[in-house]
């Protein structure tokens, strides 16, 4: 919704994804290659690592999906207005902190805080992520007549 598979891989890298499925997944034996992380988040054949890496891909891009959503709401974006703003370096950033292995890393942290606070902004309107409706499309301010009893055209 918000990113791609490929636009994670081209933000984060492979090297950085494989290293982070290496510390998930690494078996006595079995180690994640970079064949298959790139097959796992690419292709549609899976062996049972391919199958976990890729269900660990899901499940983050789920979390980071609802966390922009839930800022995001009250806009009524469609994906040329998602494509076309912020949104998806977001989640970018944020996809790159979900898959990462030690979320105490202080760059991870520096990154996870940067994101939430452009998302912050973006809720509060300070990014504009769509454009102003036409002016004609907005409603005017409307006013109440003057509940005095005061006689103006006899003053």
């Amino acid at each position: 919704m918000f990113t791609t598979e490929q636009a994670v891989i081209d933000k984060v890298g492979i090297n950085t994804l494989l290293q982070f499925a290496t510390a998930k997944f690494a078996a006595v034996g079995s180690r994640p290659t970079r064949d298959d992380v790139e097959a796992a988040l690419l292709s549609e054949t899976y062996n049972e690592l391919q199958e976990q890496i890729n269900a660990w891909y899901v499940q983050a891009q789920k979390n980071v999906n609802a966390v922009i959503a839930g800022y995001v709401a009250r806009f009524a974006l469609n994906q040329d207005d998602i494509n076309n703003s912020v949104l998806p370096g977001i989640a970018n950033d944020l996809m790159h902190c979900e898959l990462a292995p030690n979320i105490a890393d202080e760059n991870l942290k520096t990154l996870k805080s940067n994101a939430m606070a452009m998302l912050d902004k973006v809720s509060k309107g300070v990014i504009q992520i769509k454009e102003d409706a036409p002016a004609g499309a907005r409603t005017g301010m409307r006013t109440k007549p003057a509940g005095s009893q005061f006689n103006w055209p006899g003053y």
